[in-house]
């Protein structure tokens, strides 16, 4: 039996609801995960320079506890000290990307199960076969997930003005470096770029916020029609 107009109308635009809230939830999901990568990497970049100046930290101790030995070993053995710092940066470049691999495992273990649910839900939908209630079901826990991601976005959001604002602190200060008022034009250049950067970030997740929730709506109200029409093609 064909399908009436307005019903194939209202399949429709379900599916199209379906779609809009998968690729908003995507994109989402794919900010955090690269917010997350980034951290890792920061993380190893910190550990990597964090060997290197052990490293060096414990020649300036040797030298602190016997009268400079570690010096008077460098000068008596001419390129001992590039052997050293070259052992120094070896060891720091794989423990640094050792360390980042490890947190970016870590940091985006949590979102990589979602993702991949978000995934199968769109194939499942771009291949038409919606006949189980079982998705509408995935697609609220997703979107309850979603309202939690929020919370992580909005941090990151004002993290992202706060950086805008220390750079521009920073190029500021260094442009000024010769004048008296130099570092208070700066500072206040610097919490201008920040508040206003501010308060854009919280406006464009403000208004992601409502556009999410005005898709659940939508879905909500099509979920009943949707979940009859699975019913029926069933009977």
């Amino acid at each position: 039996m064909e399908e009436a107009p307005d019903q194939v109308k209202t399949r429709d635009e379900i599916r199209s609801s379906f779609f809009e809230i998968f690729n908003h939830m995507e994109r989402l999901v794919n900010y955090l995960i690269r917010k997350r990568r980034d951290e890792a990497g920061w993380l190893g970049i910190l550990v990597g320079i964090l060997v290197w100046f052990f490293g060096v930290i414990g020649v300036v101790i040797v030298n602190f506890l016997t009268d400079n030995y570690a010096t008077k070993y460098f000068i008596e053995h001419p390129g001992s000290n590039l052997i050293y710092f070259g052992f120094l940066l070896a060891l720091s470049l794989p423990i640094g990307l050792i360390t980042y691999f490890y947190a970016k495992k870590r940091y985006t273990e949590e979102y990589i199960p979602w993702k991949d649910t978000l995934n199968g839900l769109k194939k499942t939908v771009a291949e038409n076969k919606t006949k189980d209630t079982s998705i509408i079901e995935t697609t609220l826990q997703l979107m309850d997930q979603t309202n939690a991601w929020f919370l992580d976005v909005m941090q990151y959001k004002s993290e992202e003005a706060l950086t805008y604002g220390l750079v521009a602190f920073l190029i500021t200060a260094f442009i000024s470096a010769n004048s008296p008022i130099g570092v208070p034009i700066a500072l206040l250049i610097g919490v201008i770029i920040w508040l206003y950067f501010r308060y854009e970030k919280r406006k464009e997740t403000a208004q992601q916020i409502q556009t999410f929730k005005a898709w659940r709506k939508k879905f909500e109200e099509g979920k009943n029609y949707f979940l009859k029409n699975v019913i029926d093609g069933r009977a």
